[in-house]
């Protein structure tokens, strides 16, 4: 058993309220049962006073002329037809005393023998009472003063049975018990039922948020928004119009982070486009030339040689291309030529804006990382730190291993990153695809926090003392087979 099940605080509501129940019927019982039993006690109590009072006085009445006159006989037999009581009291035990405290008759001689003194009788009793009931025996004790023309010429004393009064006060005890039990665990096994039916919409509403959380949010079927109370169908119907725009967002923004991912192709491929339209022109050149001088072995050779040098540029560049643009089925481990083709594609912008690129690619063997995800972080940096950088300016790329981290480095010198940009990249807050930024789409910084996100790095942003900022990538080098599905 864990310790936190332990902790009533961490207890579900259907299993807190009934037992809340249980135990407040338990209090209400008990003071019930006592309030029941302490007023059955004074009743019987009450009425066995009364009934004893009745019979002393009877019994007075008929031993008064016999103790005046000491008839032993006539006393005996008067107590002895009045030992038997009705009303389920059984035979009592009946002692007659005279003034002196010496017995006259008992119903039982040998408890009582005649003329014996009877010591401490009237000791048990206190003040002017003149009954005592005894619990741990089941008697009662009555005692009643034989007084004739005011003087006291002796007393009566009685002793019978209580124990049906006792079992009685039992049995209200034992049926007191096992009513309020009953009532008890009926309730709270119905509070039980109840507290589920009324969070029957809770766990429905719980569980399309797990469902969220794996994949598409899926909206409460109408069925079940018509059969909820007025509070839950209203809470359903604001779900679902948030599942609803959940859905949506994730949709738009998958569609301009796409939008984005061929704008960004697009600008290259004009770059590659000036790429292999440079050494095209020089091979038509040489291809002319042959036409003209192909007789000739030493423009043969040189035309050959230019030729080929072109082709192998345009080899490079489309090989480029097809190497950072194309999807991995089966990703790879991150190689050096990796970051190194990204330069051959940035170069026709870092031309256009007339800016210097430092390159410093360190790394030597191969890294269990994905290349595809690598290479897109890193694109994204490149192109976001040449779009911000001044005309004429320079762009620093840095990629290193240290300790057990691949560390990248870009460096550019533009104006800082805001606010909004910098707790996207990252992920300061968790923020939904910037669908409409302030200060454009975003989405490429977006991407970027994604998939460093999904190889379990960080990312960090310093801004630099002489201008531009610093955008630090750390990531742990895990082994390729965990990151099969990353980008």
């Amino acid at each position: 058993m864990k310790a936190s099940s332990l902790d009533p605080r961490r207890w579900s509501l259907a299993f807190k309220a009934p037992l809340f129940v249980a135990a407040f019927m338990l209090v209400v019982s008990i003071v019930m049962t006592n309030a029941v039993l302490s007023r059955l006690r004074e009743t019987q109590e009450r009425h066995l006073s009364a009934l004893s009072t009745i019979y002393l006085n009877g019994l007075a009445a008929t031993l008064i002329p016999h103790v005046l006159r000491d008839d032993i006989w006539e006393i005996f037999d008067a107590i002895d037809r009045g030992a038997s009581l009705e009303a389920g009291f059984g035979r009592a035990t009946i002692v007659v005393v005279d003034a002196k405290g010496q017995t006259l008759a008992a119903s039982v001689p040998k408890l009582a023998p005649v003329l014996s003194q009877q010591v401490g009788r009237d000791q048990a009793f206190q003040g002017d009472s003149s009954l005592i009931v005894d619990i741990d025996k089941a008697r009662a004790f009555a005692r009643r003063s034989l007084i004739y023309q005011g003087r006291r010429i002796g007393a009566i004393y009685v002793d019978y049975d209580v124990s049906h009064l006792l079992r009685e006060r039992a049995d209200v005890l034992r049926t007191l018990i096992g009513t309020n039990a009953a009532i008890a665990v009926f309730l709270a096994a119905f509070g039980y039922w109840v507290i589920r039916w009324m969070l029957g919409p809770l766990r429905t509403l719980t569980r399309h948020l797990d469902l969220g959380v794996a994949g598409t949010v899926q909206p409460i079927p109408a069925h079940a928004v018509a059969a909820s109370t007025q509070e839950f169908g209203r809470l359903f119907r604001r779900f679902n119009v948030m599942a609803e725009a959940v859905n949506d967002r994730e949709v738009i923004a998958k569609e301009l982070a796409n939008e984005e991912r061929l704008a960004s192709l697009g600008r290259l491929a004009s770059g590659m486009a000036h790429e292999i339209n440079n050494p095209l022109g020089g091979l038509f050149n040489a291809i002319d030339t042959l036409k003209r001088h192909g007789d000739k072995p030493n423009v043969r050779s040189s035309s050959l040689d230019l030729i080929e040098r072109g082709l192998k540029g345009i080899r490079d560049v489309v090989r480029s291309a097809l190497t950072v643009y194309r999807a991995d089925r089966n990703p790879r481990n991150l190689v050096t030529a990796d970051l190194d083709d990204l330069k051959l594609l940035i170069r026709p912008e870092i031309e256009r804006r007339s800016l210097r690129l430092d390159w410093r690619n360190h790394l030597e063997a191969d890294l269990p990382l994905p290349a595809s995800a690598i290479r897109q972080v890193v694109l994204n940096l490149l192109l976001n730190a040449i779009q911000v950088s001044s005309l004429g300016s320079q762009v620093r790329l840095e990629a290193a291993v240290v300790g057990g981290d691949l560390v990248i480095e870009v460096l550019d010198c533009g104006p800082g990153f805001d606010e909004e940009a910098r707790s996207v990249l990252t992920g300061e807050a968790d923020r939904p695809p910037p669908i409409h930024s302030r200060t454009g789409s975003g989405l490429g910084l977006w991407m970027t926090h994604r998939l460093v996100h999904d190889l379990n790095g960080r990312t960090v942003i310093d801004t630099q003392l002489d201008g531009g900022s610093l955008v630090r990538v750390v990531i742990p080098l895990t082994p390729a087979e965990e990151l099969r599905d990353v980008a």
